[in-house]
C-alpha cells in the first residue's frame, strides 16, 4: 500500500505542469480551488451578466488570429509578480489551463468562446488585489475588459486595444500622497467602498475613479466594443499607457471629505488652516 502511494505521488509530480522558478517572497496562487459563479466585482463592468450593452446584431467576429480572444500581459512593474487566472463557473477554461504562475516579463494567454473570469496581479497573491476582468460571451461575442480596484489595489494596470488605452489607472497609488486606510501583505490596499454601489471613491483610490474601477458602479471604467479584432494588450506598471479620461489626483470636496471622516472632524480641520 505505501508502495502505491509512493508510486502515484512520484507519477504525479511528472505530471504537474510547470511554472517559472518563483522567488520566495512572491506567493503562488492556489490551484485548483473553486470558482464562484460571478467573479467580477464592477457591476456595469466585463462579468456583470444585468449589465445594459449596446444592441448589436452582427454575427460573431472573425479574429484575425484565429476565433479565440487573446489578452496580452506586459510586466513593466520592474520586479517579478504572482498572476493569477480564474474563471466563472460554467466558463470553458483559458486554452492551457494556465492556472496560477510567475509574471517575469509577458505572457500571452488564448480565451475560447463563452470565456469569462479574471486576471489577478501582485507582488503577492491576494485573491482582492488588482484585477483585468473580461468576457467573450454569448449571444454577442463581444470582447468586454475592465480593469478594477473594487475588492483593492495592488500593481497600477491598464489595458488597450488597437493601441488605444480602454481601461485601467497607471498611477501607483502606494506613492500618490494619500495613505491606505486598510494595508495587506504585499502589499495590497484594500477597498473601503467594495459594497459601497455608487461610492464615491475613497481618497486612496480616487485619482483613478473613473479610468478604472474604483467602485462597483463606477461604470466608465468600463471598455465595451473597443476591443474587436480580438486582441486585447494590457500592461502593469506606472510607465504604461492610460486612458485619456484618468484625471490623476485632485484635491477632495467636501463633499468627498465629509463622506469618509465625518463632518464634524472635517470643518474642525479645515478651521484649524484659516
Amino acid at each position: 500500500m505505501l508502495m502505491s502511494i509512493y508510486v502515484a505521488a512520484c507519477a504525479l509530480a511528472l505530471t504537474a505542469p510547470a511554472f517559472a522558478e518563483e522567488p520566495a517572497m512572491v506567493a503562488r496562487a492556489p490551484q485548483g480551488g473553486p470558482t464562484s459563479v460571478i467573479l467580477g466585482t464592477a457591476s456595469g463592468g466585463a462579468l456583470d451578466p444585468l449589465a445594459t450593452r449596446p444592441p448589436h446584431v452582427e454575427p460573431k467576429p472573425a479574429f484575425a488570429g484565429g476565433p479565440d480572444l487573446t489578452i496580452n500581459v506586459v510586466n513593466s512593474f520592474g520586479v517579478d509578480l504572482s498572476i493569477f487566472y480564474g474563471s466563472n463557473a460554467g466558463a470553458p477554461t483559458p486554452v492551457g489551463n494556465p492556472g496560477s504562475g510567475v509574471l517575469t516579463s509577458s505572457t500571452q494567454v488564448l480565451f475560447p468562446s463563452d470565456w469569462a473570469g479574471r486576471i489577478t496581479i501582485g507582488k503577492t497573491y491576494d485573491p482582492l488585489g488588482s484585477k483585468i476582468e473580461a468576457s467573450y460571451s454569448s449571444p454577442n461575442y463581444v470582447p468586454d475588459v475592465d480593469v478594477s480596484y473594487v475588492d483593492g489595489y495592488s500593481i497600477p494596470i491598464s489595458c488597450s486595444c488597437s493601441g488605444v488605452a480602454v481601461t485601467g489607472c497607471n498611477i501607483p497609488l502606494f506613492h500618490d500622497g494619500h495613505t491606505c486606510g486598510k494595508q495587506g501583505p504585499g502589499p495590497v490596499c484594500y477597498n473601503p467602498e467594495q459594497d459601497v454601489p455608487n461610492g464615491p471613491a475613497s481618497p486612496f483610490f480616487e485619482p483613478c475613479a473613473g479610468a478604472a474601477y474604483t467602485y462597483p458602479n463606477d461604470n466608465t471604467a468600463n471598455s465595451y466594443g473597443q476591443c474587436n479584432t480580438g486582441v486585447i494588450d494590457c500592461c502593469v506598471g506606472s510607465q504604461c499607457s492610460a486612458p485619456a479620461r484618468q484625471h490623476g489626483k485632485r484635491g477632495l470636496s467636501d463633499v468627498y471629505k465629509r463622506h469618509f471622516w465625518g463632518r464634524g472632524e472635517v470643518e474642525a480641520r479645515d478651521a484649524s488652516k484659516e
